[in-house]
């Protein structure tokens, strides 16, 4: 087959269902066609071992991908750049480097950011997605600030509490370095009344500070102004404040979904443009309630898999089968963690164990394919 006949995929991001398909085709490589993957860093981050290397469980590298190599592996060209715009209609992408590149087929799987709050110039501000930036944000405010600090986390789910009590036993041995979670609602109310309970009891344990009820109006350099008048001393903010669509959807002319997501079927197909498939939190569908969380967008990669090569083939297309009762593991801080499913909850060491293990074999299946060590 010549390359001029070859049909394209372009995928845009390195989400964890780009990953898992990269991991097939590095398994059972598709040189009929030509497959790109566009995405600004070369590496990428598993970000449920996130917490884990905020507290020091586990070392920088433990916790990424080397995408690069999982492309050549793939026969997949990598291109080291973000896409500004997708023309969906001419089937074109325009690329920060200035090309413009033609597809078939475009599949897209760039996770989402952190929902702003109003603030004003020279707030310390740090959402918890894209997840380097705020790593390098703790690691530069301990270098100049070495005795105190006041760290505000702003939000109330898992993300919001595992960042949390990771910097507490991070700084556990630093007890000018105070953290405090501030939450408009109360602590996991999408979780089993145990798990709150149990991240209360671990927030208490290792120092983190709860104002729950309380929503932060603005945030300035020194404080945060909360809801009822009240402020509270913050001299970095961090944003766990649930996921909102990333800047690229506001230049991609495709169906969106209420919440601003690209609007997906059960295949993960869009619903405007059948050559067009999503997954992960930048995805909705609209029938069914899937969290914006890593997990889903892991257990979505197989099905992303199947179908993009069963519509390059002229095939019939699999459908996502969302399982609520997926059990869902949250990190404690220390080498502890709650774990529910179904309604039950479970804390403690062995929830840890479970979630290491869990995330260390992830890992190992896309290490081992990818050539990282």
């Amino acid at each position: 087959m010549s390359e001029a006949s070859k049909k394209t995929l372009l995928l845009i991001g390195g989400g964890h269902a780009h990953v898992e398909l990269l991991r097939q085709l590095a398994i059972e490589p598709k040189p009929q066609y030509d497959i790109a993957l566009f995405d600004p860093s070369p590496s990428v981050w598993f970000s449920a071992m996130l917490p884990g290397v905020i507290a020091g469980h586990y070392e920088a590298s433990a916790a990424k991908i080397n995408l690069w190599a999982l492309c050549q592996r793939a026969r997949v060209r990598f291109i080291q750049a973000a896409v500004n715009e997708v023309i969906a209609d001419l089937q074109r992408v325009k690329v920060s480097n200035g090309e413009t590149h033609y597809f078939d087929y475009l599949s897209l799987d760039i996770g989402s950011v952190s929902r702003p709050i109003p603030s004003a110039p020279g707030a310390y501000i740090v959402p918890v997605k894209p997840i380097e930036p705020l790593l390098n944000a703790i690691t530069e405010r301990e270098a100049i600030r070495s005795s105190s600090l006041k760290v505000s986390v702003v939000g109330g789910g898992a993300s919001a509490v595992e960042v949390a009590l990771a910097l507490a036993a991070r700084w556990k041995d630093a007890p000018e370095k105070k953290i405090v979670l501030v939450t408009e609602g109360e602590l996991l109310s999408q979780f089993p009344s145990r798990a709150r309970a149990a991240a209360l009891t671990a927030c208490a344990r290792l120092g983190v500070g709860v104002q729950e009820h309380m929503g932060v109006e603005n945030i300035e350099p020194t404080r945060l102004r909360l809801s009822g008048g009240k402020q509270l001393e913050s001299q970095i903010t961090i944003l766990a404040t649930g996921s909102a669509p990333p800047e690229l959807l506001s230049r991609i002319n495709v169906q969106l979904a209420d919440d601003g997501c690209i609007s997906i079927n059960s295949g993960l197909q869009s619903r405007s443009h059948k050559n067009i498939f999503a997954a992960g939190d930048c995805a909705t569908n609209p029938k069914l309630n899937v969290p914006k969380s890593g997990v889903y967008a892991v257990r979505q990669g197989p099905i992303l898999a199947t179908n993009l090569m069963a519509m390059m083939r002229g095939k019939s297309l699999e459908s996502y089968e969302h399982d609520e009762r997926a059990l869902a593991l949250i990190s404690l801080g220390e080498k502890r963690a709650i774990g529910t499913r179904s309604g039950w909850c479970f804390s403690g060491s062995l929830m840890w164990k479970l979630k290491n293990r869990i995330d260390r074999k992830w890992m190992a299946d896309y290490a081992f394919v990818s050539g990282n060590d």
